[in-house]
Formats: C-alpha cells, structure tokens, sequence
C-alpha cells in the first residue's frame, strides 16, 4: 500500500446533492440564519451543509465529518474544505430559539420552491411522535428524561408526506412530553408549509385522539383518521354494535368491521368511529373478559368512505415508521449528538434537510425505479461511487470509472438537475 497524490473522492455522488441544493437556493436562505457573529470562517450554509453532506456520505456523528475534511477531491468541487467536527459542535452549540425560527423559516421558503417542481393536489400528513435514545444518565443532555418506555430519551414531534416521503417538519420535545403535547401549533407549522389549495388529509394514531385537536383539524377542513384508545367507554360503544351491522374487512380472513355515530360524554358534538376486530389465532390465549376478538378503533370526519376503505387506508400510515427508521439508521439521528437542547433541535432540522434533499434526488433526477429505494441503497449505488477530480483548462472535471454500471444514470440525473429553473435570488 501505498499513498497517492491523485484527486480522488469516494464519495462522488455528493455533487449530485451539492447541485440539487444549489438549484433550490438552499445554501442562500440557510445563510439568512444570523447565528455566526463574525464574517470570518465557514458560513451558516456552509456548515449546515456540511452535516448534511456528512449524514448523507454515511456519517453517524460529528466526528465523521473528519472523513469528509480529508477528502481533498471534494473540498476541490465544494470550493472548501468539510469544517473540522469541533468548529460544526459549535455552530450547533451558537444556535437559540430566534435562530431556530430563522431555520423553520428558511424551511418555509424551500418548500415553497419544491411545490412548483412536485404535483401537490392533495397531500396526507402522517403524524407521528418518536423516543430519540440517549446512551448515559437522565439529565446529562438537556431535555433528556426517563419515559414510559423506560429510556432516557427526548421525544419529538415529526410529520412525513404519505405520497411522496417527504419529511415536512420536526419539533424536539423533552422525554416526558405526551405524543399530542404542542400537537395544534405544530399543526399550524406543517400548514404553512404546504400551498394553500391542496386537499389536506390527516393521519395520526391514538396518541393525538382528543376532541380540541379533533375540533382543530375540522375548523382547518382537514379529512382524518385519528386512532381511538380502547378505554372502557369505547369497548362498552363497540359491544352495542349489532352483529348485522359488521362487515367482512379487507384486512385478513375472518376480520369485520363497522361504523358507528358516537358522542362520549365530554364531547360537544358526535363523530363517526369506525372499528375493526380480528378473530383470535388458533391456540391464542382468550382475555380475562372472555373476548373472541381483538379490537381496533379510529375516528373521522370523512363521510364518503366505506369503513372497509377508511380503516385500510388509516392502516397505512404505519409506513411512517418505516420513515422513521430511515431517519434514524440511515441518517444518524438514533442519538443527538449535543449537550444543550437548541444545538440538538438544530441538528434534528439539518437531518431534516439531509433527508429530504435525498428524497428529491429521488423525486426530480433519479431513475422512476428508485423512488422506492432507501438511504442505504442510494449511498450504494449513487453517493458512495468512486471518482478522480483533474482540471482541464480553466474547469475541474470529474472522471467516474467508465466500468461503473449506472453511469448513464448518474450523468442523466445531472443534467435533469441542471435543467431545473434556478431559485430567485
């Protein structure tokens, strides 16, 4: 072995992303961020872009952006070098609630360059509430508590978009937050960034069943299908469900379900539930109660639906822990890297953007057969791709292997990139 002084990058797919970011005008709305006091140094973008970059090439930690910094080749193509870890911990660490708003607002903005790019008539907002571990003792990493789950975790709010996978928004919350606490403003957060005339869908799980978040949505015109917990009011309600009203479900043999009008008590108005049951499995052991049935329940306010379509299509929001998952394995955020709860609200945003600049690779350039590809197939086939970097005159040319089997791929993505309209100044 040994060591070369060619231009060589291992990660020559990062161009790609660098291009998409540069087309939406991303690096100019992250570098309205006022958090750098002094002009000297490495810019906001360049640093939020830099993490992004990092958790994209594979990155798990702060500290793997030394990989990144070495990589010459790159800092060739970037017109800089990847910020050593300590300097990106303390642009994390620099961050307040004000810069936090400027970053949401930045996100603002960049949707509203991607709707025009994307079909938008209407849109499912998936709901959803996550524990982010964390590896030591309770309170050692602000907003870190001991849960129900019996983690030492903080618990953010996060929103994915059913059709296309994006993630729409994330709010860090402490570990001893209930899923639906600051649901209704988060609500409202997700709102704008969404264009006005879109026909708005929502799901959520039981987490968020409570009639003022219900009364929200419907004031918003907003069609859902909210879980309902199986207490004692809702089981007593399902076993006044005639036999002849149940209907055989779509979901498995043997399964039924029904739709019924119900006001509990607390509520001002009545609302439509729909409810399934599944037969016990051979063998299965039965209740205390002596029940035959396993029992799932959601409330709507969509009135077109069989209950059959309502619950099939409430079942499916389960992709968003799929979604989930692929922000947390494939793009570092199982643990939050930081000690003070902005700088990781911060860095909870920028995997945010890191994700979602991947799913618009897939959406806008990519090939159509990998739209349903994951982060670790994407690093494998178009990120992780190994390339030399020369000049050729006054240009610097990136030289993939004429052997790589997706080449015509990777130089077609570049060019539906390049032929996207460049973001207004």
């Amino acid at each position: 072995i040994a060591p070369s002084s060619q231009q060589i990058t291992a990660h020559a797919g990062l161009v790609l992303v660098r291009e998409l970011a540069d087309r939406l005008g991303l690096p100019k709305l992250l570098d309205s961020i006022t958090v750098k006091k002094r002009k000297r140094g490495y810019s906001a973008a360049q640093q939020a872009l830099a993490l992004c970059e990092t958790l994209i090439a594979g990155g798990e930690c702060l500290e793997d952006a030394a990989l990144l910094r070495a990589d010459t080749a790159q800092a060739q193509l970037r017109g800089h070098a990847v910020p050593d870890p300590t300097a990106l911990g303390r642009f994390l660490a620099s961050f307040n609630l004000g810069h936090l708003g400027q970053l949401n607002r930045a996100l603002d903005r960049l949707f509203a360059r991607v709707h025009p790019l994307l079909e938008r008539e209407q849109v499912t907002l998936d709901l959803d509430s996550t524990l982010v571990e964390h590896h030591g003792p309770a309170g050692s990493r602000q907003g870190t508590r001991g849960t129900y789950a019996g983690k030492v975790a903080w618990h953010p709010l996060v929103c994915f978009l059913s059709e296309t996978g994006e993630w729409l928004h994330a709010k860090l919350r402490n570990g001893h937050a209930a899923p639906s606490t600051g649901a209704r403003r988060f609500l409202a957060e997700c709102l704008r960034r969404l264009p006005e005339a879109t026909r708005l869908f929502l799901r959520a799980d039981e987490g968020f069943f409570g009639k003022v978040f219900l009364a929200e949505l419907e004031q918003k015109r907003i069609t859902y299908t909210v879980g309902a917990p199986l207490i004692a009011s809702v089981r007593q309600r399902i076993a006044e469900i005639p036999e002849r009203e149940w209907r055989p479900s779509g979901y498995r043999q043997g399964s039924e379900v029904a739709s019924f009008l119900w006001r509990p008590k607390t509520w001002e108005r009545e609302r439509r539930f729909v409810a399934r049951r599944d037969p016990l499995e051979r063998g299965e052991q039965l209740t205390l109660e002596g029940r035959e049935w396993h029992y799932w329940v959601l409330v709507t306010n969509d009135e077109e639906r069989s209950a059959d379509e309502l619950e099939c299509w409430h079942r499916a929001k389960a992709n968003v822990e799929n979604r989930i998952r692929e922000a947390k394995l494939g793009l570092g955020l199982d643990n939050l890297p930081c000690r003070g709860f902005h700088a990781n609200w911060a860095y909870l945003l920028i995997t945010l953007i890191a994700y979602d600049l991947l799913v618009w690779l897939k959406l806008l350039a990519l090939p159509a057969g990998e739209r349903q590809s994951y982060a670790k197939r994407l690093r494998f086939r178009f990120i992780g791709v190994a390339a030399t970097v020369a000049r050729s005159g006054r240009r610097l040319v990136l030289r993939l292997s004429a052997a790589y089997p997706l080449l015509a791929d990777f130089a077609r993505a570049l060019q539906r990139i390049r032929a996207l309209a460049r973001a207004p100044a």
